[in-house]
C-alpha cells in the first residue's frame, strides 16, 4: 500500500480548545499507522479526515484501501465510487480496486477504464526498461490488469458472446505492453487453471460446471497453447472433437496441438522417435482433414489455411509423403500401396 500525500487542504474541528488538525497531519498519522500494521487505528484516523473534509480525493482513497485491508469491501467500494464521482478521468488506483471487488461484466468495466488511465499515463513517460524503473513497474499494473481481465470472460463471463474475441485481445494487448516473462508466464497459467478449475472441477474427465459454449472453448485452447499448458490443450480439445468434428478450426488446433507435442518430446527418451512420428501422423490426419473441411465450408480464413498447407509441407519433409487413402462404405479408411496395386 502507498503513502498517502499530505493535503493542502486544512480545516479546524469543531471546538475553539480543542487541537488543530489538518486533513494532511491526519493522513500522516495514517501512514504512521500503517508503518506498524496498525490498520484498524490508521483507518480511524483516515475516517477523521473524512469528517473534516468529506469530498477530499486523498483521504477518501486512503479511506478506502485501508478498508480493502480490513475486508471492508462494501465501505470500501462506496468511498472508491465517492472517488469515480469527483474524478473520473484520472487516477487508476481506485479503477483497480473496484474491478477487484466486482462482478463479470462490472468488474471488466473498472478494470478497462483503469487500464485506459493506465496507458494514457505509460505515453507521457519516458521508456525506461531499467529493472525496477516506473515505467517497467506501470507496464506491470497493465498486463496484470488485463490478465484478470481475461481471467474473468474464462469464468464468470465464459457465455458472453464476445467472450473468445476479448480474450484474444486481451492477451495480444498483453504481450504487447511487456515482454513474457517467466513470472507473467506463470500469472497466465494460473489464470487459465482457474478458470478450468471451475468447469472441469478436479477431474479433468467430468465437468462439474457449465460448460462454455464452442468458440469460447476455441479460444481457451489457443490460450492454453500460447502458455505451454499442453495436457490441459488436448482435455478441451477431445471434447471439442467429440461434439463436433466437422469445425475447421478445431482440426487445425488439433493439429497444430500434435505437430507441438511433436517438438516436445524428449529426444533422450528410448521411444523418443517412435513418439515423434506418431505426434506428427497425427498432425498429418487432422490438418488434412482440415484443408478438406476449409474447402467445403467455404471458409475465408486465408491465414489458417496458410499455416495448415505450411505444417503439412513441413511435415512430409520429416515423414514423407502420405500414404494414399480411400474411403470405403461405413466410412473406414482403406490404404493403398505398390503391393496391392501389383495383386489388383
Amino acid at each position: 500500500m502507498g503513502k498517502f500525500q499530505r493535503s493542502k487542504v486544512t480545516a479546524k474541528p469543531a471546538g475553539g480548545g480543542a487541537p488543530t488538525y489538518t486533513v494532511g497531519d491526519l493522513l500522516v498519522q495514517a501512514n504512521q499507522a500503517l508503518d506498524r500494521f496498525e490498520f484498524e487505528l490508521a483507518h480511524q484516523f483516515a475516517m477523521r479526515a473524512l469528517q473534516l473534509e468529506p469530498q477530499n480525493l486523498i483521504a477518501l482513497e486512503a479511506a478506502g484501501s485501508i478498508e480493502v485491508e480490513l475486508e471492508l469491501f462494501n465501505e470500501a467500494k462506496q468511498h472508491f465510487l465517492e472517488c469515480v464521482k469527483i474524478q473520473p478521468n484520472s487516477g487508476y488506483s481506485k479503477f483497480m480496486y473496484l474491478g477487484q471487488m466486482s462482478e463479470q461484466l462490472e468488474a471488466i468495466s473498472y478494470f478497462q477504464q483503469g487500464v485506459n488511465l493506465m496507458m494514457a499515463e505509460r505515453v507521457t513517460m519516458p521508456m525506461d526498461l531499467t529493472k525496477g524503473s516506473d515505467y517497467l513497474a506501470l507496464s506491470n499494473k497493465i498486463s496484470s490488469a488485463l490478465c484478470s481481465m481475461i481471467d474473468i470472460y474464462l469464468t464468470d463471463c465464459c457465455f458472453e458472446p464476445n467472450a473468445e474475441s476479448q480474450c484474444e485481445a486481451y492477451l495480444a494487448q498483453a504481450v504487447q505492453i511487456e515482454p513474457v516473462t517467466p513470472e507473467r508466464m506463470d500469472e497466465a497459467k494460473a489464470a487459465l487453471a482457474q478458470g478450468l478449475a471451475l468447469w472441469l472441477g478436479t477431474d479433468p474427465t467430468e465437468e462439474d460446471g457449465p460448460t462454455p459454449d464452442y468458440e469460447t472453448r476455441l479460444a481457451l485452447v489457443k490460450l492454453l497453447l500460447e502458455t505451454a499448458m499442453y495436457d490441459e490443450a488436448f482435455t478441451v480439445l477431445n471434447g471439442l472433437i467429440e461434439e463436433n468434428d466437422q469445425v475447421p478450426d478445431t482440426l487445425y488446433l488439433f493439429g497444430w496441438a500434435n505437430y507441438i507435442a511433436a517438438e516436445e518430446v524428449d529426444d533422450s527418451s528410448p521411444n523418443a522417435d517412435e513418439e515423434r512420428r506418431e505426434q506428427l501422423e497425427n498432425a498429418r490426419e487432422a490438418l488434412n482433414a482440415c484443408v478438406k473441411l476449409w474447402h467445403v465450408t467455404e471458409s475465408t480464413d486465408e491465414p489458417l489455411l496458410q499455416h495448415t498447407q505450411e505444417l503439412l509441407e513441413t511435415i512430409t519433409q520429416v515423414l514423407g509423403p502420405a500414404v494414399e487413402q480411400e474411403e470405403i462404405e461405413g466410412g473406414e479408411i482403406e490404404y493403398e500401396d505398390d503391393e496391392d496395386e501389383e495383386m489388383n
